[in-house]
């Protein structure tokens, strides 16, 4: 039997980078393939950013109605302070679609991630992998809490950068010059803003994502209804029997208090400028002066968390036996 000469042999290239780290960490790897299974079977999670980004492209060249590119009667805002603070706002304006999706899609995902693998009887298929509960749950929770807001966010950042582009183009085109849009500092100010708003709200809301979470887990049918209107049947209950409001003033604070901790009604009143006949906030100086530690150092956002790991670990301990069969 003849041996294959040196040249002959083919050696693969040496994986470099993330790839060859995970590749000498099964477990990473694994949770990786899990993550990805997650956007194989909810495919509107990528898909439904993706169409946001396209419609406002789309709308960046064709819109007509919003743009209006005539240097023949110069107004107020043409000033740099001013178009600053309308480029910062046209910023922000461009986030707010995607985060509104995101909600919505990382809400629905919630309810149906457990809860539809035991309705189509996948789970037996999913079981029969040397995979455990906690790393099934823990791939969702990474999705729902890190992949996909911060994919969003960097989706969003393109796509507002995209949009500048067409707009100043549009801008040269129609002989404009002066009502180009670009500021580097207001730009980095906003899309800062627009990060730790995204982080604080992935951290505080926490519960609620939490109890989505075990609720599809847990319940046979209609997960929506459970988590909607049967809250809702026990906050009339508790003012009806008790006379007290405890139930609706918890809800109210996880949804608004740690707002009240970066101080952002100050910051967005003592950021309030004259632009044209009209008055508009300046995003930057909102940076400038939002109040970041003590919404940190609040112990009800960490509080906030371990209920959700308790929410989550009660998830996997629940799929462990619930396979509706």
């Amino acid at each position: 039997m003849s041996t294959p000469s040196p040249s002959a042999v083919v050696s693969r290239p040496a994986e470099s980078g993330l790839r060859a780290w995970l590749a000498g960490n099964p477990h990473l790897r694994m949770f990786e393939t899990l993550v990805r299974r997650e956007f194989w079977e909810h495919r509107s999670l990528w898909r439904g950013p993706l169409v946001v980004s396209v419609l406002l492209l789309v709308c960046a060249v064709i819109t007509h109605g919003a743009l209006k590119i005539d240097a023949a009667e110069p107004t107020e805002w043409l000033n740099p302070q001013s178009k600053a603070i309308v480029f910062a706002l046209a910023q922000w304006a461009l986030t707010v679609p995607h985060y509104l999706v995101m909600t919505l899609l990382l809400s629905f995902y919630l309810l149906d991630c457990l809860y539809a693998e035991r309705k189509d009887r996948s789970i037996l298929f999913w079981k029969s992998l040397p995979v455990s509960d906690g790393a099934t749950v823990a791939s969702k929770v990474a999705v729902a809490c890190v992949v996909v807001p911060l994919g969003t966010f960097a989706l969003a950042l393109v796509t507002d950068i995209l949009f500048t582009a067409i707009w100043d183009l549009r801008a040269v085109i129609g002989h404009s010059p002066e009502l180009l849009v670009w500021d580097t500092v207001a730009f980095l100010k906003t899309q800062a803003l627009m990060f730790l708003g995204l982080v604080v709200s992935v951290l505080w809301y926490s519960p609620f994502l939490g109890c989505f979470l075990l609720a599809s887990a847990c319940v046979r049918r209609n997960v929506v209804m459970w988590v909607t209107v049967v809250p809702l049947l026990l906050v009339i209950f508790e003012r009806i029997a008790f006379g007290t409001h405890w139930l609706s003033s918890l809800v109210n604070y996880r949804t608004y208090g740690i707002w009240y901790d970066l101080h952002l009604e100050s910051a967005v009143l003592g950021s309030i400028h004259n632009v044209g006949p009209a008055e508009v906030v300046s995003l930057p100086e909102v940076f400038d002066r939002v109040h970041v530690g003590p919404a940190f150092t609040n112990i009800d956002l960490w509080l906030g968390l371990v209920f959700a790991a308790a929410c989550a670990y009660a998830a996997a301990r629940v799929r462990g036996f619930r396979d509706e069969t």
